[in-house]
């Protein structure tokens, strides 16, 4: 992750984030939930947020949390809470092209110059990720580490998926569909475009550049 010159961009000096399921964001704290607002033009994410999250999860389609900026006195006893952002988890895999090419007399015997194979990288998809309009280009200081609020909850969802590797589900990367003002902050977050060989399975979003982040190596074989 890129440091930054911190007079370039607007600081926060306080940022104290909570991330909850969105069925207890509903239960506790549907009010505040109902301020969040990603910008013009982004009034989907309010309306999925707020209407829609939890059918999504439901159906098996996804599990979204909410991460919240949560106000104390010095008692530390909340105060209030602002929406900072929402994501959306879910299963997936990567589908790419495994081949190899045949050396001569295998290609004469079988007619073909390559051995080919479908297979595929199990990965763990963000669906969805929104910023709220208070929180976007806003950056936060961490013991010497300045980053865009966007990019720490993007790092706590690298944290957690290494740590559900670890000891609940085995999987290697992340995986995305990256809106065309996004891809220039997920690559800077590790993130890729996906190889020539790999071939994203269809959705509603495949109109939007394919990325991912290897989390664990990915051994793939691609002769041309």
């Amino acid at each position: 992750m890129q440091r930054t010159n911190r007079e370039q961009y607007n600081h926060i000096s306080y940022f104290n984030p909570d991330v909850m399921p969105i069925e207890q964001a509903h239960q506790d704290f549907s009010c505040e939930l109902k301020c969040f607002y990603a910008g013009s033009g982004y009034e989907n994410f309010s309306d999925f947020l707020n209407k829609e999250a939890i059918e999504y999860r439901d159906s098996g389609d996804g599990a979204t949390y909410v991460v919240w900026n949560v106000f104390v006195d010095d008692k530390d006893i909340e105060q209030k809470r602002e929406v900072v952002a929402f994501y959306t988890l879910s299963a997936t895999a990567i589908p790419y092209e495994d081949r190899i090419r045949l050396d001569e007399n295998d290609a004469k015997m079988t007619g073909r110059e390559f051995d080919s194979q479908m297979c595929g990288i199990p990965a763990l998809e963000i669906k969805m990720f929104a910023v709220d309009e208070k929180y976007q280009d806003v950056f936060f200081e961490f013991d010497g580490e300045s980053l865009p609020i966007s990019a720490w909850i993007i790092k706590s969802i690298v944290d957690d998926a290494n740590e559900l590797i670890n000891d609940v589900l085995g999987f290697k990367a992340i995986f995305l569909h990256s809106l065309p003002n996004a891809e220039d902050f997920y690559a800077s977050n590790g993130f890729n475009p996906v190889k020539e060989n790999m071939h994203p399975l269809h959705c509603v979003d495949s109109e939007y550049t394919a990325m991912y982040l290897s989390l664990r190596e990915v051994h793939m074989n691609y002769d041309e």
